[in-house]
């Protein structure tokens, strides 16, 4: 048997990636009723930690990504100071994140299909949508630009559901630290041209990006390539891909469209909103499969990871968690943008109940309140050193409701939730409306 790692609030288990700036690990916590959340730990690479300023940046844009509340962006929790470390608690996504998956169906020789491709970026850019509307407690836009949209930061459940990320490098306009113009930040091969020039950037920087990953998984190619970085800045900044329909003919000529729309190097000749861009998939996604729904791309997805989700099944079952007392929480930074409530509050390294052994099943979950709500990931955990008659916490993920419209009250009048939940898998279709907003005012309308 293997122990976790404590830190801070959160149990470690096994570290899933490792990147330039920090390693992830996947994670669990107990909330105030005992039930264990699975979360993702990022820990920051010490030559990051020792830096100040940048530790200042972080703050700042980590506080814009406080007020984003979304069934289709990844929640971030924490963001905290312990000891010499720095940590982010954000929400741990069941599955890979797409480059993995393209990834791994290319070693077997397949690949996804465009009704799946349709619905993947559909549903990512409708978290995109909340971020580039999303405004703050006084209602004033915050004007955030992810700025690093890639297949590396679209998370894809097993179940399907789509997830984006990491908005740590989002750069909003009344940041008190800013990023200087010029600096380019993000995967060169899907930025925007006004991105690789340096340029101040607005939301349809985004979408081009988007539309360039589009590309990039209809035509199993990028759309630039070079050499070396340099010229590759200069490819994406001419942004004269070759057609999509030239490198893959078996493009439907609608999707080929969508595509060529999306990357237009003028601005004004893009979608103008990321949801404008969402429809536009949507409606091609109805002509192309009528039938669609999200159990398709499910299915698709445990055939390709089988043999993972087996692996992490066993993997969690291996762990004991010491149920010694907690000494360090650590500081949230964001803890007064998050609220008095926020959900980091109630979180806790270790249940904080008495349970009766008895009324305990296998699984850790009390026998009334079992449920079915993850059988591959829902496993065993044991607790060592814990008090007499203290039994393994309830472990159940917590349960969204059906249907899920859970909505932020800073967007309950600009943002145009579909299915939260995923219930009903994409029976949300015909109700989906195009809700085109746009800029604020403050954004950047010049073309090159």
């Amino acid at each position: 048997m293997r122990r976790t790692k404590r830190l801070g609030r959160y149990q470690l288990t096994e570290r899933i990636a490792y990147g330039g700036m920090a390693e992830i690990f996947r994670a669990f916590t107990f909330d105030d009723d005992d039930f264990r959340r699975d979360v993702a730990i990022k820990k920051l690479l010490p030559h990051y930690v020792e830096d100040k300023n940048f530790i200042d940046m972080l703050t700042d844009e980590f506080k814009l990504v406080s007020h984003l509340r979304h069934p289709n962006i990844a929640e971030v929790y924490e963001l905290t100071e312990l000891e010499d470390t720095l940590l982010i608690a954000m929400e741990f996504v069941d599955g890979k994140d797409l480059r993995s998956a393209v990834e791994k169906a290319r070693q077997r020789g397949d690949s996804l299909q465009f009704d799946d491709i349709a619905y993947i970026l559909a549903r990512a850019l409708d978290g995109m949508h909340h971020a580039h509307i999303a405004r703050d407690e006084n209602g004033d836009p915050l004007r955030i630009v992810h700025r690093d949209f890639s297949p590396s930061n679209i998370l894809v459940a097993y179940d399907g559901t789509v997830k984006i990320c990491d908005f740590g490098i989002a750069k909003a306009t009344h940041n008190r630290v800013q990023t200087k113009t010029g600096i380019i930040k993000g995967k060169v091969k899907y930025m925007s041209p006004e991105q690789a020039f340096g340029r101040k950037l607005d939301w349809r920087s985004d979408i081009f990006s988007a539309g360039s990953v589009l590309y990039e998984l209809a035509t199993g190619a990028a759309p630039f390539s070079a050499p070396n970085e340099i010229d590759l800045i200069f490819a994406v900044r001419d942004a004269e891909p070759k057609p999509a329909g030239q490198v893959n003919p078996h493009i439907p000529e609608e999707l080929q469209r969508i595509i060529e729309k999306s990357m237009t190097r003028s601005r004004s000749g893009r979608y103008q909103t990321s949801m404008e861009f969402r429809d536009a998939l949507l409606g091609f996604l109805r002509r192309y499969n009528p039938k669609y729904r999200r159990t398709k791309l499910a299915r698709f997805l445990k055939r390709l990871w089988s043999e993972e989700i087996e692996k992490e099944l066993r993997a969690m079952e291996e762990f004991v968690v010491d149920a010694s007392p907690v000494e360090n929480l650590g500081k949230n930074l964001i803890a007064d943008s998050l609220g008095p409530d926020a959900a980091f509050s109630t979180f806790s390294p270790n249940p904080t109940r008495t349970i009766n052994p008895e009324a305990v099943d296998g699984l850790g979950n009390l026998a009334e309140e079992k449920t079915v709500d993850d059988p591959v990931h829902d496993a065993k955990t044991e607790m060592i050193g814990a008090p007499p008659h203290r039994a393994t916490a309830p472990v159940r993920k917590p349960q969204r409701p059906r249907g899920g419209r859970t909505l932020n009250p800073i967007h309950t009048d600009k943002t145009a939730l579909t299915d939260a939940s995923g219930a009903g898998d994409f029976d949300d279709l015909p109700g989906d409306k195009t809700m085109v907003e746009t800029p604020p005012d403050g954004h950047s309308t010049e073309e090159e």
